[in-house]
Parts: structure tokens; sequence; C-alpha cells
């Protein structure tokens, strides 16, 4: 999973859809779906980044789910 077209694509994905769900179903679906979201980001995407950087697995998965509710904070 390294084109990084895909990786443009799912993040046109994910935004659309959160701006759906924050739009449509209120802001408590939002947060489920950004945490899920980004719990799989962190399996596909986190720890094989961050072990390339020199990383532990442990700080990739938390640093993953920080700065993915960092980022989404101000649309929740």
């Amino acid at each position: 999973m390294n084109n990084p077209l895909v990786h443009k694509t799912l993040v046109v994905v994910i935004w659309l859809v959160a701006l759906y769900l924050g739009i449509s179903k209120g802001s408590w679906l939002l947060a489920i779906a950004i945490a899920v979201l980004h719990t799989i980001e962190v399996f596909t995407k986190g720890i094989s980044v961050g072990t390339r950087a020199g990383k532990s697995k442990l700080y990739s998965v938390i640093m993953t789910l920080v700065f993915g509710y960092a980022w989404w904070k101000f649309i929740i």
C-alpha cells in the first residue's frame, strides 16, 4: 500500500464521509467514525511508517491516534 494516489484518494474519502456524518448524524457518530478510521490507519500506514523512521510500534500507534484526534478536533 505504497501508492500515493491511493493514499490521497483515501484522505479525500475520509474527509467526505466525515463531512457527511458531521452534517447529517451529529458529532457523536463522527467521533466514533474517526476512532475507527484512525485505528484502521494504525495498521495500514502508521506502524510501517513509524518503523521505517526508527520508532517503536507502540510510539507509532500512540502518535497516529493522537495526531488523528488533534487533526479532526476542529471538525467535531
